[in-house]
């Protein structure tokens, strides 16, 4: 609650670090080591510093319950964001009006609801089976350089539309320039080489998407695409072609990269853990025999399967790709005895929450079984697992990133062995998100025909 500044109040313990720079070095080298050092020596709620930021983390459900009913009300979310407006503009997260902010996220909730995730779930199978078909009778690939393209082209084609599905070979190298361009701590307008190409990509996507906009406006309703959807609101219309250029590239953008991240973690646990896999892959096949004529066989198993919805739960839980969440403080308030000042942020960390042993049963361990119903460890507080955020920002396409991953997965264990792991690749967090590090050789041979 918002408070005076009393004698009776101390800020959270600051974690020891450089001077100016505080924690920020070693913070981008690895997040989750820094976060669990700090929980570990001063307990659930400490602060730090990272360059000319300072914030105070809180770790547990009881909190992130707190943090998430107290945005747009003690904690605000647009500051934080304005690292993306030279990227995407001033929409959603980052824009400054609440309202206009809240139904920029609204337009986007709906466009992940009902029979648009089933259209958009078919697109998925069909990119996955052109992507499967691709690999042949057995080689190796290297992880995250085949995943990140294939995810891209399910994006391109399930939110973007033909236009650019066509186009993805140009399209994608320029999102990637925008991404590379994002900046948490520096100011973004610095003359450094990547903020040059971050302007250029935008302003080249803007030219690629600026026309398509144009045609689609010709023939509402005619695709069932995202974009399809930005273009035929009134409201947005009204804003202008660069903010739907904008809303369209920021969910492109956050929808392909954090899928991919944790498409790639997923599979590596399954197979850094072989008799998980073992029983995983038995029960995709016996799902798949009573899927025998179905158009898409694989997608089809990956709606029957218990264990891969565990599997993808437990990656979640062990490498979520979200670093970390913050909001700015709007004003000095009190927690637990503890005051926390108007300016700073108040941040969680997924990675340690995920790792408390009061919330889930030795929590190190690979254990996708505390899904099962019997267990339901995610279920004994509603904020125990927060790998997609929550409260009103909660990630709108948790559901067809989840389906997208289970269709992946789906397909290459129902058409592949492919060889166990021998140690877990270090994280990366070169794209704003946690993935694993390249290179992750990937090593298969089909196994079968499907369908």
């Amino acid at each position: 609650m918002p408070v005076t500044p009393t004698a009776t109040l101390r800020t959270p313990r600051m974690v020891r670090g450089l001077p100016f720079l505080g924690s920020l070095l070693e913070w981008r080298r690895d997040h989750l080591g820094v976060f669990m050092r700090a929980y570990q020596e001063y307990g659930p709620v400490f602060s730090i510093q990272l360059g000319p930021m300072r914030g105070t983390v809180l770790i547990g459900p009881e909190y992130h319950e707190f943090f998430f009913k107290e945005v747009d009300r003690t904690l605000s979310v647009p500051e934080l964001y304005r690292f993306v407006v030279p990227m995407f503009g001033d929409v959603m997260m980052a824009a400054t009006d609440k309202d206009r902010r809240r139904r920029h996220v609204t337009l986007l909730q709906s466009a992940f609801q009902g029979g648009r995730l089933a259209h958009y779930t078919d697109l998925v199978t069909q990119e996955v089976d052109a992507w499967l078909d691709r690999l042949g009778d057995g080689g190796q690939f290297e992880l995250w350089e085949s995943v990140e393209p294939m995810v891209m082209r399910i994006a391109a084609s399930a939110l973007m539309g033909p236009e650019i599905r066509t186009r993805v070979d140009e399209f994608r190298p320029l999102l990637v320039d925008l991404a590379r361009g994002m900046e948490f701590v520096l100011p973004p307008n610095l003359p450094l080489p990547r903020f040059y190409r971050r302007d250029r990509a935008r302003r080249l996507l803007t030219e690629m998407l600026r026309p398509v906009l144009t045609e689609r406006r010709r023939a509402p309703g005619a695709h069932a695409d995202f974009l399809q959807t930005l273009v035929d609101d009134a409201e947005l219309r009204a804003e202008g072609d660069d903010v739907q250029i904008g809303m369209a590239l920021c969910t492109l953008f956050t929808g392909y990269i954090t899928t991919a991240a944790q498409a790639c973690w997923t599979l590596v646990q399954l197979l850094r853990n072989p008799s998980y896999l073992t029983a995983l892959v038995a029960e995709l096949d016996a799902a798949q025999s009573g899927a025998t004529g179905c158009q898409h066989a694989g997608s089809a198993a990956a709606f029957r399967t218990p264990r891969l919805e565990w599997a993808v739960k437990e990656s979640v839980r062990l490498r979520p790709v979200m670093g970390h969440y913050a909001r700015t403080n709007m004003q000095d308030y009190e927690l637990d005895g503890f005051l926390l000042r108007r300016g700073w942020l108040t941040m969680l960390c997924p990675s340690v929450a995920h790792r408390l042993p009061e919330v889930f049963t030795d929590p190190e361990r690979y254990d996708p079984y505390r899904f099962a119903p019997a267990r339901a460890e995610d279920k004994r507080h509603p904020h125990a697992l927060i790998g997609f955020s929550g409260g009103f920002y909660r990630c709108p396409g948790q559901a067809f990133g989840s389906n997208e991953i289970k269709v992946l997965l789906a397909g290459l264990l129902s058409h592949f062995d492919l060889t166990p792991l021998d140690a877990e690749p270090d994280s990366d967090f070169d794209l704003g998100v946690t993935r694993p590090r390249s290179p992750c050789i990937i090593r298969y041979q089909r196994r079968r025909a499907v369908g």
